[in-house]
């Protein structure tokens, strides 16, 4: 049995960064299911959209978040979030995270305001934050261990039954507030950006537990990834490629999406990434840089560059072959503007959590800035409750653990590969109603007993559901009744 004042499920960005703000309130303990750096913060490319230029406004970048996401978001949260933005950027600067001089452009912003590291944003602000946190005595960190069920005591989170490693029997670790910062759910899809654990564990989590999910239908997919599958996801190519003159081709050399919206290739990711789908039905599709000064491409995307000659391709002289991916999950738990869930005890944060920001489709590079703005609304409330929960025990009398059935491995990623299957097929980038019903059959079909699956299944029926519920089209929800 542990015992923990705070306990921040997953270490990504938005876990890691909450776990140095409470360490000054107390104990933090910080569970992640693999390794620190298995996060997907570690593959973000692009960087933090936030408002730092004297020619940017607060209004511009709420204005481009709340356009981009088809007008679903929710304005307070929206501005919240922008308006938190410089304050965000200084906490990274302040544990040693050095940003560029100027911000970059991306897809559907007015002006640059995409501050970046280097071209590996995410991996050298995650490499940072892994620095502080382990040098920190307040916080304990227990890598390869894994939230399978919330502790419940009345109405109330008190912790989470944790299995550590291969072990067949679960723990229970009892906090006085329990955070989820367990990203997403890319891979529920066949076709992915995510690592490996991005299962949606955070969100069955909170269904388990009594929770609703919100606007979990809009699925954000990323048209430009490498067409090259690699141990059960695919290698991004930024849109910050884009931002710097990058063009998306067809096999013929000619650019298509131009044809659809005059922005181009920055125009909103669900509309490049349907326009890519469709043209694949024709053949390749290709990001082409060629006509870019070499030096410039090594210059200012050096591990990109280093990355897809890896995989065989040449930046500076190759089409590099691209294909839409899961990538960003807009909704899932709902939470208020402090990161509080409905059930008290219990927090939500990053890409696990629905705070309301990204509506129908997220704007780029908004999803880094929302971890560290909805950390520091966390430390906040929390702050506050300090005095009461001094004399508080965590530990929950007479507790009933848990027993979990556990497959083979084998088993598990077998049946994991057939669920990204039948998402990807009809919960993807084009639905039909049709195609999600065959799917909810298909789904509560497989005979899975191992809990592991028993969530991906759980999050991937919500989905369904979700998309059926809205029967037409918005943002990332593309619902064609054409297509079968």
């Amino acid at each position: 049995m542990i015992k923990t004042e705070y306990l921040v499920i997953g270490s990504g960005i938005a876990g890691l960064t909450v776990a140095h703000l409470l360490s000054e309130f107390g104990e933090v303990t910080v569970i992640t299911k693999g390794e620190l750096k298995s996060a997907n913060t570690y593959w973000a490319q692009g960087g933090i959209a936030a408002v730092l230029a004297k020619e940017d406004s607060f209004e511009s970048h709420t204005k481009d978040t709340i356009e981009t996401g088809a007008g679903h978001n929710k304005e307070s949260a929206v501005k919240y979030l922008v308006e938190n933005g410089p304050k965000a950027i200084r906490l990274l600067e302040s544990i040693g995270v050095k940003f560029q001089d100027e911000p970059v452009l991306e897809g559907c912003h007015s002006i640059p305001r995409v501050w970046r590291t280097s071209d590996f944003t995410g991996q050298d602000i995650l490499n940072q934050l892994i620095k502080v946190v382990q040098k920190n005595k307040n916080i304990t960190i227990k890598e390869n261990t894994e939230a399978v069920e919330l502790i419940e005591s009345g109405d109330e989170c008190r912790g989470a039954f944790i299995r550590i490693g291969e072990k067949t029997e679960l723990e229970p670790i009892f906090a006085k507030q329990t955070i989820l910062a367990t990203g997403g759910c890319g891979q529920l899809f066949g076709r992915t950006t995510n690592t490996i654990g991005s299962g949606g564990d955070g969100m069955a989590l909170a269904v388990n537990a009594g929770l609703d999910l919100k606007d979990i239908e809009f699925i954000q997919f990323h048209p430009t990834a490498l067409d090259k599958e690699d141990n059960g996801r695919y290698f991004l190519l930024s849109e910050v490629l884009r931002g710097f003159g990058a063009r998306i081709i067809n096999q013929d050399g000619i650019q298509f999406i131009q044809k659809f919206d005059k922005r181009g290739e920055l125009a909103p990711r669900d509309l490049v990434s349907r326009t890519v789908f469709f043209e694949l039905m024709n053949g390749p599709v290709y990001l082409d840089m060629r006509h870019i000064d070499a030096r410039l491409i090594k210059n200012t995307f050096p591990n990109i560059y280093k990355r897809t000659k890896e995989y065989g391709f040449d930046l500076i002289n190759d089409r590099i072959p691209v294909t839409p991916v899961a990538h960003y999950a807009c909704g899932g738990i709902p939470v208020d503007l402090k990161g509080a869930t409905k059930m008290p005890g219990l927090f939500a944060l990053g890409e696990v959590a629905c705070t309301g920001v990204h509506g129908a489709n997220r704007l780029a590079s908004n999803s880094l800035l929302e971890a560290v703005v909805f950390s520091l609304a966390i430390a906040e409330v929390i702050e506050r409750s300090v005095p009461m929960d001094k004399d508080k025990d965590v530990e929950v009398k007479d507790i009933k653990i848990p027993v979990v059935a556990i497959e083979d491995i084998g088993q598990i990623k077998a049946y994991s590969q057939r669920l990204g299957k039948i998402m990807w097929k009809h919960a993807g980038i084009v639905r039909t109603s049709g195609g999600l019903e065959k799917a909810k059959k298909m789904i509560i079909e497989i005979p899975a007993r191992d809990y592991r699956i028993q969530h991906r299944q759980l999050v991937c029926y919500k989905i369904i559901e979700a998309c059926l519920k809205r029967p037409h089209s918005l943002g990332t929800h593309y619902i064609s009744e054409e297509l079968t």
